[in-house]
């Protein structure tokens, strides 16, 4: 399990690392931790989400533990925020998360595609690699059919669909904006509806593969 959670951090740092307005998003960093805390994950799950990219805050070169903080921070120190994604940095918060989305989506879109060398046959996915054909194909399936039922949904009132371009016609002739729903979780900001896109295929990988990981491990103690 070690062996496995420690190539997931080694698939998440190879990859590099707008919001619908600012008191949504420092509304939603007061309740991060609510939240996770909540979430049914397993540990070595809650630990690979950890790794995704997250948004930063600095002051005066100083670091800052959330926006709150950092605006006091700037406040006291005559000074403006830097927003902070990975190694880049920001004057805008509209710009950082912009990044943030970009980054993350990035990283998924690599963490959940099948890469084979060529030269040593080896096929990476999903934080694990694997030098036998069968198994790497198994592997892609598994972590295919995790995430393929994790889509962007469109909201038009009490109408749902999943055509783009066929809930821009139902919101302009009902005359209202459309939403962007996943997992249930609705927004009217695209860019928070991408991330959490992105970040519920990468849970949802994570978490086939750690059972996966958990069946071998538990067949090869009981020897069934």
């Amino acid at each position: 399990m070690k062996l496995f959670i420690n190539l997931i951090f080694a698939a998440v740092t190879c990859v590099a690392m707008q919001s619908t307005t600012v008191a949504q998003e420092a509304s939603a960093e007061k309740q991060c931790c609510s939240k996770e805390a909540g979430t049914d994950m397993s540990g070595d799950v809650k630990l690979a989400m950890a790794k995704l990219p997250k948004m930063g805050y600095m002051v005066a070169g100083e670091s800052a533990c959330c926006l709150g903080s950092a605006e006091a921070m700037a406040k006291s120190k005559s000074a403006p925020v830097e927003y902070v994604v990975g190694d880049d940095k920001f004057e805008t918060k509209q710009a950082a998360y912009t990044s943030l989305v970009e980054q993350t989506e990035a990283m998924v879109e690599a963490f959940v595609t099948p890469c084979k060398c060529e030269v040593s046959g080896v096929t990476s996915i999903a934080g694990t690699k694997c030098n036998c054909p069968v198994k790497a194909g198994e592997t892609t399936e598994l972590v295919k059919k995790a995430i393929s039922g994790i889509q962007m949904a469109y909201a038009v009132g009490d109408e749902t669909c999943h055509c783009p371009t066929k809930a821009k016609e139902m919101a302009e002739a009902a005359g209202v904006e459309k939403s962007y729903v996943v997992n249930g979780e609705k927004t009217s900001c695209e860019l928070t509806a991408r991330l959490n896109l992105a970040r519920s295929k990468y849970r949802a990988a994570v978490t086939a593969m750690v059972a996966q990981n958990q069946q071998a491990e538990q067949t090869e103690t009981t020897g069934t």
